[in-house]
């Protein structure tokens, strides 16, 4: 067998939702901050996000980290972010499950009973508190990046909806947020392709007309994410659907998303700090948040969340590419429409 390239990861899932933890392979990136890093890949090496996101190796659902050298010297670990969406500057579910890869692999020194990890990532330091039993990770709690609530009560014209109302907030990544009643629609699986509908027209139109940009950067940037609000299981339950790229359903709460949830309450006089925030998923799962303090950043109140949730190891796994393979970006159905067209003008070896 020959490989044109050779990527060593470790699969988990974080509250369901996958998160390739890439640890072998990555190519040198340059930068002297993680977000230039971030940029200069994307720039010139999204055939691998592509090759590792997308089919046969991944999927629409798919998320993954990479293990990198970080730049900050406070920080034990860089990790940059990946999705068949993108590039991400940060991502909670990914981190959850790239500490816990860390530690149960036996690449970060495990001390029990609490180990303590700082991520140097695109968005900023992001530091995870590992509850640790018998060398196996029971929980991680993440500090992550002051967020906020960018824009509130915008309003745009929806076909079939009329006058949509929408908030806009930051929590890592920036995302635009709607109940999903509004539409008729219930955070269920049933609904999720009806959401991706909406969402998709949601944020096409939310982009047309406002831009957003965090504080500490120059250039704005379009909204990524969407996130569908509704009713949890049982009371004190918060629900909510994230849709990512063109066609991904976070099948997690969403770490970020849930930071800028928190965010988006405490804002409008809905959430205390040091409250409790229960956030379940499109499939039932959790993460537990908490707004810990207020800061002022570049002029802008923000507030500090913290994510607490589990991710559980699946699979150590080594991706290849054969030269001879038709789908050298990989390929996706209603999604990945950037992969590299498939050649078969070689038909040697095929059946």
């Amino acid at each position: 067998m020959y490989s044109r390239h050779h990527y060593s990861v470790i699969d988990m899932h974080s509250a369901g939702a996958q998160a390739r933890v890439v640890i072998g392979g990555i190519p040198q990136a340059k930068g002297s901050t993680m977000n230039q890093r971030r940029q200069y890949l994307a720039a010139n090496f999204d055939y691998v996000r592509k090759l590792l996101m997308y089919e046969p190796r991944g999927g629409a659902q798919m998320s993954g980290s990479l293990i990198v050298e970080p730049c900050d010297p406070r920080a034990d670990v860089g990790i940059l972010f990946i999705e068949s969406g993108g590039w991400l500057t940060m991502c909670g579910a990914g981190t959850i499950g790239a500490a816990t890869a860390l530690v149960e692999s036996g690449m970060f020194p495990a001390i029990e009973p609490q180990t303590s990890i700082v991520f140097d990532t695109p968005a900023g330091l992001v530091t995870a508190c590992i509850e640790v039993r018998d060398g196996c990770v029971q929980s991680v709690s993440l500090e992550n990046v002051p967020s906020w609530l960018a824009v509130k009560d915008h309003h745009i014209e929806l076909a079939q909806y009329g006058d949509v109302e929408v908030d806009i907030a930051y929590g890592g990544n920036f995302y635009l947020i709607a109940p999903a009643e509004r539409f008729g629609l219930d955070i269920t699986p049933a609904c999720a392709e009806a959401l991706i509908a909406v969402g998709r027209a949601l944020r096409e139109k939310t982009n047309a007309t406002i831009s957003v940009r965090h504080p500490l950067e120059e250039v704005t940037a379009p909204i990524p994410n969407v996130i569908f609000t509704g009713r949890g299981s049982q009371p004190g339950v918060y629900r909510n659907m994230v849709l990512f790229g063109e066609a991904g359903v976070d099948r997690s709460p969403g770490g970020t998303g849930t930071s800028a949830r928190m965010a988006q309450r405490y804002a409008r006089g809905e959430l205390a700090l040091n409250t409790p925030f229960m956030h379940e998923s499109i499939i039932g799962s959790r993460f537990e948040g908490r707004l810990i303090g207020v800061q002022t950043v570049a002029g802008q109140e923000m507030v500090t969340p913290v994510i607490k949730g589990r991710a559980f190891i699946t699979a150590l796994r080594n991706f290849y590419l054969d030269p001879q393979d038709p789908f050298q970006e990989g390929f996706g159905v209603g999604y990945a429409a950037d992969a590299r067209r498939p050649d078969f003008s070689s038909r040697e070896g095929q059946a």
